[in-house]
């Protein structure tokens, strides 16, 4: 293999670990039938397989202008994908969540669940409920991501970490054995099975 094709391969091998990354967070998506929202969500990975395809016509150009520009248009292109492809209402209840800020985060998530009532939306909007100590409600929210996609695992592990606080803890061992069944992300899986040793 010469040099000329390590940068090839490593910009396939780029675009294939953003594919699974994206397909690995939005499978309640590919469930719900949502290829809109999907297709959003992947507009990064789309301006990555641009970007591979076209490195084949530049590389032919040998003069280093071309090289430069086509980084450049690359990077604004990724960029801009990136900002596109989540809402700016889900933006700003990310940062507000991230921030700590979980009475403002549950409320953008309540006007995201309004707006997209999607599992995630719900579930993301338990969570804060939950870190803002309004159990009953941030239960409610769990349920209802449970009730719209059973499979989403991230609903069962938030309604199991406020049945916990609030002393229910057969339950909450119930809902983290069930996420363990279901389609939970790999970092959270770990801590399911700690606090289940935990509650055990």
């Amino acid at each position: 293999m010469g040099s000329g094709a390590i940068p090839i391969v490593l910009v396939f091998l780029l675009v294939f670990l953003t594919w699974q990354t994206i397909y690995s967070s939005n499978r309640d998506l590919v469930r719900a039938k949502e290829w809109g929202e999907l297709a959003r969500r992947a507009l990064p990975f789309g301006v990555l397989l641009l970007m591979a395809l076209s490195l084949f016509i530049v590389q032919t150009f040998r003069e280093s202008g071309v090289m430069v520009a086509w980084m450049a248009a690359s990077g604004a292109g990724i960029v801009a994908a990136s900002l596109f492809s989540i809402s700016s209402l889900e933006r700003r209840a990310n940062r507000a969540f991230r921030r700590r800020d979980y009475p403002r985060a549950a409320e953008l998530y309540g006007q995201l669940a309004e707006e997209r009532p999607l599992a995630r939306n719900h579930a993301f909007l338990g969570a804060a409920l939950g870190a803002s100590e309004r159990y009953d409600e941030s239960v409610k929210a769990s349920t209802k991501a449970i009730e719209d996609d059973p499979e989403y695992g991230i609903a069962y592990y938030n309604r199991a970490l406020v049945r916990r606080r609030q002393g229910k803890e057969s339950l909450a061992v119930k809902d983290l054995k069930k996420a363990l069944e279901v389609d939970l992300p790999r970092r959270f899986r770990t801590n399911v099975r700690r606090i289940l040793e935990e509650l055990s």
